[in-house]
């Protein structure tokens, strides 16, 4: 479904002067086959999909605009807590980036 920003990687890191971060989004539509219930006809399923990828450097963790929403709070729901049938936490994105916890949220 993101391939296309994957693919296209270098091109978007140009068009941004080659720094780092930046994002990138798309909207396009997806198709699937479905079982009709009636008679085992197949049809086809249209939807719309919405994506944005962010990318940065990973030895530099700092970004320009980081303190204006350090402060936010956020509902976050790790992967573990998904498992165990819990319920999200709620933090600040600030917290979130500098908890040591916070690589096992994704």
């Amino acid at each position: 479904t993101a391939q296309g920003i994957f693919v296209n990687f270098k091109r978007l890191l140009e068009f941004n002067q080659g720094k780092l971060p930046f994002a990138a989004a798309q909207i396009g539509n997806a198709y699937r086959n479905e079982i009709s219930p009636r008679s085992g006809l197949l049809r086809v399923r249209e939807f719309t999909m919405a994506e944005i990828e962010h990318f940065c450097d990973p030895s530099d963790k700092s970004h320009p605009k980081f303190e204006n929403v350090k402060g936010i709070d956020l509902n976050l729901l790790s992967a573990s807590n998904q498992m165990d049938g819990k319920s999200a936490i709620k933090t600040t994105i600030g917290e979130a980036v500098h908890s040591v916890s916070s690589p096992s949220l994704f």
